[in-house]
């Protein structure tokens, strides 16, 4: 590998993301060499360009790798299927392949008279494809994908049986009729309409469409807490349980005639990013993608249908860049004109398929969108602010590792400090970190940010971890001094710190009296603004998390005789606090390890 190529990588590994994905290492001649999935594609993309040792395959494949791309997913489980399906199709030289591969289960819904629900292979080759109505998934675990016909057989009371419908006459129903598990079409006692509406409700819950379900079942599971009814009430929790992990799938199957293009979007500010996954014959050919800018910064982020319009216009000009399929999730302006115009350059129909699922490949496409776009929009403004820092404060080095601290209570009580890390001008939301203050009681934000900074750095110190550039702290010269008191007692000398004050955005630095302020739209002091109203939104939105739990912890234990083991008891009987407090006493005295006294205790509380 040349100089040049290293560079050029080197380049690119700043940018990538520490998320979940898929990635593609490319030859010289742009073909595809390798495939592999990650938790974390940061690190796992990075250790291949390590001096780190490395077996005698992965030091070919680097020998031979010139550049390399990647598609971020939802999760891991996403990044398994994608990896299994990319490899399957494109088969590269450096991956392991199986000759007989066998390919993730999904659940179907049979094309016969009186459907059955199922588990089933390779459901979408020709062979297959009459033999299926709809099918979903695919799901990683087959054991989980055994679970989900089971409750859809038991519960929609579907038949097991695989009968030829119709039969030459009525039969006797098995067991299952009998034991309320099947409507028994052999035995006629359900008509093929109304067997059908069953089978389109199960349709609409493993399609998704589970919300408004599980929205019912909740209220008729409070309705039960309500009238104390409370193993009813837990049945029905059970139940909404099993169906969010139905509606837990994975939507990243290509099917093999596919011939389509996936559109995301993301743009803030007049700056877009369009990402296109192209498929050819089922194959993930490509991933493209392109900026826009709308000069007139009129369209939001929640419209796009003119910038996706203009997209269309200004790219499908030729006929070989026309799919059968264009998939998006927005809404096209003119649309019919644009069909008829696509109709005209490719001489053929072309469909235009709008998801608004916002799973699978489009929320693939989407979530991709909106990475390139931090890396190629916002990635552009914010080293010039972590440059101008260096020039205006005269710091040693540039600060790419930043770490902010901020303060919430109320009214002195349940006071915690939160740390967020910038790290080359991106938040590392994976090294935040928080705070419960231990030594400081009522109001003291100075002390409540010397303690913060002191745990953050003792353990630092200690550990002999990497220190950042630059430490920033919110507020004004009272918490920065108590900051720079820690850094003395643990004899840490040259850590460049600051405080930015909030009322009139006022700069303070050690050894300096008065306040630097900056010019409003000067490019270090917006870049400080974001990291300090980050560090703001993230202790906050923790802080009110953690405040609603404690009040609520803190009411339990204020009564007299009940410990932890008695509110768990009682949380696990009646759900929440509100049923606890609804509660008759009798009702609270049945609950084994609740003894009488502790149980008029509960009811007094809550009945004074």
């Amino acid at each position: 590998m040349n100089q040049e190529i290293k560079d050029y990588i080197n380049e690119k590994l700043k940018y990538i993301p520490d998320k979940s994905g898929v990635y593609f290492m490319k030859d010289e001649k742009n073909n595809i060499i390798y495939i592999g999935k990650a938790k974390s594609l940061k690190s796992r993309v990075y250790s291949y360009f390590t001096k780190s040792n490395k077996d005698a395959k992965t030091t070919a494949l680097v020998e031979h790798i010139v550049d390399f791309d990647y598609i971020i997913t939802e999760n891991e489980v996403e990044a398994l299927i994608f990896e299994a399906e990319m490899i399957r199709k494109h088969k590269p030289h450096y991956n392991i392949l199986l000759k007989d591969q066998k390919s993730f289960p999904f659940v179907a819904i049979t094309n016969e008279r009186f459907p059955r629900i199922i588990k089933a292979r390779n459901i979408i080759n020709k062979e297959n494809a009459s033999k299926f109505k709809n099918y979903y998934g695919p799901y990683v675990e087959s054991e989980k994908a055994n679970n989900i016909v089971k409750f859809m057989t038991d519960n929609f009371k579907f038949r097991r049986c695989k009968y030829d419908f119709p039969l030459k006459r009525p039969i006797r129903p098995c067991l299952y009729y009998h034991i309320n598990k099947c409507t028994a079409p052999c035995a006629n006692l359900i008509t093929e309409e109304d067997y059908d509406k069953t089978v389109e409700e199960a349709a609409m819950i493993l399609d998704g469409g589970i919300d408004r379900l599980v929205s019912n079942l909740k209220k008729e599971m409070e309705s039960y807490a309500k009238k104390l009814e409370f193993e009813k009430a837990k049945d029905i929790r059970d139940k909404i349980d099993t169906l969010k992990s139905i509606n837990v799938e994975q939507n990243v199957y290509i099917q093999e005639n596919d011939d389509m293009d996936i559109l995301g979007i993301y743009g803030e500010k007049g700056n877009y990013i369009i990402v296109i996954l192209s498929v050819k014959d089922g194959r993930l050919a490509d991933r493209k993608d392109f900026s826009l800018k709308d000069s007139s910064n009129l369209h939001s982020a929640s419209n796009y249908s003119d910038i996706v319009s203009a997209f269309f216009s200004q790219y499908y000009i030729y006929a070989n860049l026309i799919p059968d399929t264009i998939l998006t999730e927005v809404k096209v302006n003119d649309i019919t004109v644009i069909k008829d115009y696509l109709k005209k350059i490719s001489g053929k129909t072309i469909k235009i398929k709008f998801d608004k699922t916002k799973k699978g490949l489009i929320n693939i496409a989407n979530s991709n969108a909106k990475h390139l776009f931090e890396e190629k929009i916002l990635v552009k403004e914010i080293p010039l602010g972590i440059n101008r820092l260096k020039e205006i404060f005269k710091l040693s080095k540039t600060p790419n590792i930043i770490e902010s601290f901020d303060i919430a209570h109320i009214q002195g009580a349940y006071t915690m400090a939160g740390m967020v890390r910038f790290v080359n001008g991106i938040s590392d939301s994976k090294n935040y970190r928080l705070f419960n203050i231990k030594t400081v009681e009522g109001i003291d934000d100075f002390g409540s940010i010397k303690e913060a900074v002191y745990r953050r750095y003792k353990r630092l110190k200690e550990e002999n971890l990497k220190f950042p550039d630059l430490i920033l702290i919110d507020g004004g010269r009272g918490q920065l001094n108590a900051a720079i008191e820690s850094l003395k007692e643990l004899e840490i000398k040259g850590q460049p710190i600051m405080a930015l004050a909030k009322k009139f955005e006022e700069i303070y630095l050690p050894n300096r009296e008065e306040p630097v302020l900056l010019e409003d739209n000067e490019p270090a002091r917006l870049f400080l603004q974001k990291v300090r109203d980050e560090t703001h939104r993230f202790v906050n939105t923790s802080h009110g998390k953690k405040r609603s739990r404690e009040m609520i912890k803190s009411e339990l234990e204020s009564i007299s005789g009940l410990g932890r083991s008695g509110i768990e008891k009682l949380y696990s009987h009646f759900i929440n606090i509100e049923n606890i407090r609804n509660a008759s006493l009798e009702s609270i005295r049945n609950i084994p390890g609740i003894s009488y006294k502790v149980a008029n205790n509960i009811y007094e509380h809550f009945h004074k």
